[in-house]
């Protein structure tokens, strides 16, 4: 599925910019790696402004407090369950996991035979490994979706932003997700792990040290993912550049 849409895609950029449809027109992009993939399909030639997505106004208080016990471990993850999402990856990363671990989904299904599959990998979890399917949560509910784990994981094959990433770290919970999202060095600001998808093994390593957490060295890294919060919030530069791009 997700290669039929990529060459989909691609056919339909080939007949804009064929048809002059880009002339004129100038594109955002939110890291290096957008600004090469716009002039790759669209033209060298074209203007590319490149301006970070400015998240939502948060509430920044505090970290929002949650008990963390030594072999315990709650998991959330708030994204629609398709391949692009990485929502299988995530769940066969648990399987052997040692102590009691929790997964809760939340999203729609986009495609039932990804999901199916989805479930056959839940169903076949030992009985210590729960993971919990809750469909769609509304906007104002994630906050408090997010509060109630440990630690978001969502390995998904690529982010813009993330703005589910930056509200778990607005409320003080650690992420663990792949190295494509603007959401880098997480592990030296004690704010999760970033890992390349084809480093599996790191995954189950990053959870098991979540796992061996108690509540104090826990707090650690729940202090340092609402600094990043901070950080980027209150960071004037995104919002400065994107008036930046409409006064130019």
């Amino acid at each position: 599925v997700m290669v039929q849409k990529r060459l989909l895609k691609r056919l339909v950029l080939h007949v804009l910019r064929i048809t002059g449809c880009f002339r004129g027109v100038e594109f955002q992009a939110t890291n290096a790696e957008e600004v090469a993939d716009v002039r790759r399909w669209v033209g060298r030639e074209v203007t590319v402004h490149l301006v970070p997505n400015l998240g939502r106004q948060m509430d920044l208080t505090a970290p929002v407090p949650v008990t963390k016990g030594v072999g315990e471990l709650r998991l959330v993850s708030v994204a629609r369950i398709a391949e692009e999402k990485n929502t299988l990856f995530a769940i066969e990363r648990l399987k052997h996991l040692s102590g009691t671990v929790r997964f809760d989904l939340y999203g729609a299904v986009y495609h039932q035979e990804y999901w199916d599959r989805c479930r056959q990998a839940m169903a076949a979890m030992p009985p210590h490994i729960t993971v919990q399917w809750h469909g769609q949560v509304d906007s104002e509910q994630v906050p408090g979706v997010l509060a109630a784990a440990h630690v978001l994981f969502m390995p998904s094959v690529g982010e813009n932003f993330g703005h589910t990433m930056l509200e778990a770290l607005s409320v003080g919970r650690p992420l663990l997700i792949s190295d494509r999202t603007p959401w880098k060095d997480l592990e030296a600001q004690h704010a999760g792990w970033d890992i390349p998808l084809d480093r599996p093994d790191l995954f189950a390593e990053a959870l098991q040290r979540f796992m061996a957490m108690d509540d104090a060295a826990y707090r650690k890294w729940s202090d340092g993912a609402f600094a990043v919060a901070v950080r980027s919030l209150t960071d004037p530069a995104a919002r400065d550049r994107t008036l930046a791009m409409f006064t130019a």
